[in-house]
């Protein structure tokens, strides 16, 4: 790395901006980043990290692009061996100096060298919200908290410094007006407080801290940040009602027409401002009518067209779906036996295509990665769902039912044994007996073991089922064949 980072618009002078990243430097970056993916997939994960840290200094921000397959690609490489930094090292990247996102990148780089020391997620943090990377923050925030509440010996320091960074970004994000990331900033800050107090029942100060964050984060929720005080957001009586319509689900069709057209007004009052595209969208899909959906689609791939931001262009194909969910949903109740087999295999259709654009987008997002396997496996696409929930066990909130589905999956090939091994490691993981994931794991598990030729194996989890839930499916009758056999 240079002597300071290569970013177009360094920290910007006002104190509550964010850092920007112009067009020109984020077409850079991508560069780097198609290259560490290259590399990454050869399993050259030294020069994989250098490229995606190269282009992490052209665009700090990014997040999707950047951060997270960084992180990906380094416990892979610790997986695969990867040495811990030296001394040398360790002086060759500070995490302290005059420029925030250089010592933030050399944290970073620290860090994918050794991708559980809490020092270098630290680094991190502290460095992103001094060069105010407030996507960067949000994003290494739960991995260092994560990480800070499992250390053998957990510190209060470290959650202290948590609730601080995110009251200070929750301030700054309200100051540009940007609520919903205070409201999760305060939240994440609270929640940090809490666990603080766990660790010191006995400090004094925290309740009356926890008490103060609490305020502000109940004030901005009821969108009284514009006001002076509490006591004249009250009085305030107007704002108090649109903001109270705005946030009912249901209201008469006039009032939500005001609300548009007030959101609207928004929108071209404070151009580039996300927060406010996102209310309008929320509005104009509000009463399910396909001309204001297709008006909130419209907006939202023009926004994704002018700045490359997927995120606008997920938020769009969520629309998409709930159209074609509803279709779907149209025809069952109107009995369209037909029409409603139709309206479910467009439905599966459209959702391949999406899942694998998103696992695209986002290589390291594990949950759009299990939820496009389950579309697979749906299709009948056995050989192509395998790997892909292979993939999203990784992340361990897929561990269950990635696992089921991959049971699954083996048990439709006929690859008994591996459906059994795979069956047994998700019903391992999972922590209910009685529940219908559980039932469903030791259906499959014993259906497997039968299959496999594993009389006494099918006879243990039909058994165990049968104990759960006496009338499920078709065991008694599988458990009395093999009783007699």
């Amino acid at each position: 790395m240079g002597k300071e980072s290569k970013a177009s618009v360094a920290t910007p002078p006002d104190p509550n901006a964010r850092h920007v990243t112009s067009e020109e430097n984020r077409a850079k970056a991508r560069k780097w980043f198609a290259h560490a993916r290259d590399l990454a997939e050869k399993h050259n994960f030294d020069y994989a990290i250098k490229s995606y840290i190269g282009g992490l200094e052209f665009w700090p921000e990014a997040v999707e692009e950047g951060h997270k397959p960084l992180r990906f690609c380094a416990i892979a490489r610790r997986q695969a061996g990867g040495k811990k930094p030296g001394m040398m090292e360790k002086v060759k990247f500070p995490m302290t100096g005059k420029d925030p996102v250089k010592s933030m990148l050399n944290a970073e780089w620290l860090l994918a060298h050794d991708v559980d020391e809490l020092d270098y997620m630290e680094g991190v943090l502290k460095n992103a919200n001094k060069a105010r990377c407030d996507d960067t923050l949000m994003w290494i925030g739960p991995v260092y908290s994560e990480k800070a509440e499992t250390e053998k010996k957990p510190s209060p320091k470290r959650f202290d410094l948590l609730k601080q960074i995110y009251e200070e970004l929750g301030d700054r994000a309200q100051a540009r007006g940007e609520s919903a990331l205070a409201v999760e900033a305060y939240e994440r800050g609270v929640n940090a407080l809490g666990f603080q107090r766990s660790l010191l029942p006995n400090d004094q100060h925290l309740p009356i801290a926890l008490r103060d964050l609490s305020t502000k984060l109940t004030i901005i929720k009821g969108r009284y940040q514009t006001s002076d005080s509490f006591r004249e957001s009250i009085r305030d009586a107007d704002q108090q009602a649109e903001i109270h319509d705005r946030d009912r689900k249901v209201q008469s069709s006039e009032r939500l027409e005001e609300l548009i057209a007030r959101a609207e007004k928004e929108v071209v009052d404070n151009p580039g401002v996300t927060g406010k595209l996102f209310t309008l969208v929320e509005l104009l899909c509000r009463r399910d009518d396909l001309q204001d959906e297709a008006k909130a689609i419209q907006l939202l791939t023009a926004e994704y067209q002018r700045l490359g931001d997927y995120k606008f262009k997920l938020r769009a194909d969520d629309i998409v779906l709930r159209q074609f969910e509803r279709a779907a949903r149209q025809a069952k109740d109107a009995a369209d036996k037909e029409a409603y087999r139709a309206a479910r295999a467009s439905l599966l259709q459209k959702e391949l295509e999406i899942y694998a654009e998103r696992c695209q987008k986002y290589p390291t997002d594990l949950r759009s990665r299990l939820l496009y396997a389950e579309k697979l496996y749906r299709s009948g696409r056995l050989d192509e769902a395998i790997p892909q929930l292979q993939q999203a066990r990784g992340d361990p909130k897929n561990r269950v039912r990635g696992g089921l589905l991959l049971g699954r999956c083996f048990f439709d090939k006929a690859y008994y044994t591996q459906a059994s091994e795979t069956l047994q490691e998700a019903l391992g993981a999972h922590e209910s007996r009685d529940d219908e994931l559980a039932k469903e794991l030791l259906y499959w598990l014993a259906r497997a073991e039968e299959s496999a030729g594993q009389s006494a194996g099918a006879r243990k989890f039909y058994g165990q089922l049968l104990q759960v839930d006496y009338n499920y499916r078709d065991i008694r009758a599988r458990l009395d064949a093999l009783m007699k056999s």
